[in-house]
């Protein structure tokens, strides 16, 4: 059962589409809480010019594509049963 739905089209696009959610929904959070609001001019001071945007970048792709893959999953998994 866990080939059969790793395999599958479906399941792929789930998990890019609950990743992508993540990322934008975590990232506007983590900002609000951070900055107290819409800074650009500060999240551009911290996380771009200093050279992180990286590792910033790198860390929003792997647990927006790690939360993905495991919710996806499990929809799958509910669904079948």
């Amino acid at each position: 059962m866990f080939k059969e739905i790793i395999t599958s089209k479906h399941y792929w696009i789930r998990v890019l589409l609950l990743a992508l959610g993540f990322i934008i929904i975590f990232s506007l959070l983590e900002h609000f809480m951070e900055y107290g609001g819409i800074d650009f001019e500060a999240f551009l001071e911290s996380r771009i010019r200093y050279g992180q945007w990286k590792r910033y970048l790198l860390s929003r792709i792997v647990g927006g594509g790690l939360y993905g893959i495991v919710m996806a999953y499990y929809f799958e998994i509910r669904k079948r049963k």
